[in-house]
C-alpha cells in the first residue's frame, strides 16, 4: 500500500488515500434538508404535513394527530379484519397506542405523490416505528389526502405491515451485503481496518475505519450506505476525523465491480472529486482503486488496485 504525506499537494493525495482505503467519511443529510432538492410546491406542502404528523406522533400528542385526519376519515390495516372509521375512533386508537407503547417513535418517508383531482392527491409512504422495547416495525401506506383551506388532511389510509427482515430483503442495497465483515489492508507502512455492519433494521450499511502507522499516525472515520428510493440509487455519505465530508452514489459496472463517484469538501474549504472502484475478487478478497482524482480542478494521480482481505475466513 502506498502512503504519501508532505506539506505539498502530495499530502492531499495521501489524505485521500487514507480516507478512501479506510472507508471514508459520511455526512448523513436528511431528504428535506438537501440543498439540491427539486420538490415541487405541492410536494413541499405534503412533506411539511407529514413532518407535522411525525412530530405529533413522537410527542405522543394524539389530539394533534387526530386533527390531521378528516372528520369521517377511514384507516384500514391489511393485517386486521376491521378498520377505524372517523376521527374519534382514530384518536382513541392513538391514545391506546401511546399508553401501551410510551416511548414509541416514528419516521415517515414520502415515496411518491400523484394528483387525483384539484386539492386531492394520492401519497405513498414508508414508516418505521421504534418501540419502547427497542424493536422495530415497518409498514407501507397508501393514503388519499385532501386540502381544506391551507391544511392537508388525511381522508383514507391503507396500511400494510412489512414483516421483520422483509422491509429491506428486496432492496437493491443488499447487492452490497457481501461487504459485511472486517477487511484489512496492511504493509510495513500502515494498517487499515474497515468494519462493515448493518444497522438494526438492515436499512443502512455502515463502515467504520481506522488507519494506523508505525510512526504513530492515526486516522478514523465513518461511511454510511443507503438506498434512495426516490432516485433509485445507492447513496453513500461520509465524514472523516479531520472534518472533511462528502457524498456519492454507487453504480455497478460489471458483475463483480462497483464504482462510486464522490464529491468531497476538504477541511480547508477546497473541493475534491474522485471515483472509488471496488472489485470483488473472491468472497474474502477485494481490490480497491482510486481514479479521476481532482482537487479544485488540479488533476492528481490515481492509486491502486490495492488488495483488502477478510482475515480468518
Amino acid at each position: 500500500m502506498k502512503f504519501h504525506s508532505s506539506p505539498s499537494g502530495c499530502h492531499c493525495a495521501g489524505m485521500f488515500r487514507h480516507g478512501l482505503l479506510a472507508g471514508f467519511v459520511v455526512l448523513l443529510f436528511s431528504v428535506s434538508g438537501s440543498a439540491q432538492s427539486t420538490d415541487s410546491p405541492l410536494e413541499k406542502e405534503l412533506q411539511t404535513s407529514f413532518q407535522a404528523f411525525e412530530a405529533a406522533f413522537n410527542q405522543h400528542d394524539a389530539k394533534a394527530i387526530a386533527n390531521l385526519w378528516e372528520e369521517d376519515a377511514v384507516h384500514r390495516q391489511t393485517a386486521l379484519a376491521g378498520s377505524l372509521k372517523g376521527r374519534a375512533a382514530i384518536l382513541a386508537a392513538y391514545e391506546a397506542l401511546f399508553q401501551a407503547d410510551p416511548q414509541a417513535k416514528i419516521a415517515i418517508t414520502v415515496n411518491s405523490v400523484r394528483d387525483i383531482s384539484p386539492g386531492v392527491v394520492s401519497v405513498k409512504c414508508s414508516t418505521q416505528v421504534i418501540h419502547s422495547n427497542k424493536s422495530i416495525s415497518s409498514s407501507r401506506l397508501s393514503a388519499i389526502v385532501a386540502k381544506h383551506g391551507d391544511q392537508w388532511q388525511i381522508s383514507e389510509v391503507e396500511e400494510t405491515d412489512v414483516p421483520t427482515g422483509a422491509a429491506t430483503a428486496t432492496s437493491p442495497l443488499h447487492q452490497l451485503d457481501w461487504l459485511a465483515g472486517t477487511w484489512v489492508d496492511s504493509d510495513q507502512k500502515s494498517t487499515v481496518t474497515n468494519h462493515f455492519h448493518w444497522n438494526a433494521g438492515k436499512t443502512f450499511l455502515s463502515r467504520q475505519y481506522t488507519l494506523n502507522t508505525p510512526q504513530g499516525f492515526n486516522q478514523s472515520g465513518q461511511q454510511i450506505i443507503g438506498w434512495d428510493s426516490e432516485h433509485n440509487v445507492i447513496r453513500c455519505w461520509q465524514f472523516d476525523g479531520d472534518g472533511s465530508f462528502g457524498e456519492g452514489t454507487f453504480e455497478q459496472i460489471s458483475p463483480t465491480t462497483w464504482r462510486c463517484p464522490m464529491v468531497v469538501k476538504l477541511v480547508d474549504g477546497r473541493r475534491a472529486s474522485y471515483s472509488q472502484v471496488i472489485e470483488r475478487v473472491s468472497p474474502n478478497e477485494l481490490k480497491l482503486s482510486l481514479v479521476n482524482m481532482e482537487v479544485d480542478g488540479q488533476v492528481l494521480p490515481g492509486t491502486g488496485p490495492d488488495k483488502l482481505t477478510r482475515p480468518g475466513n
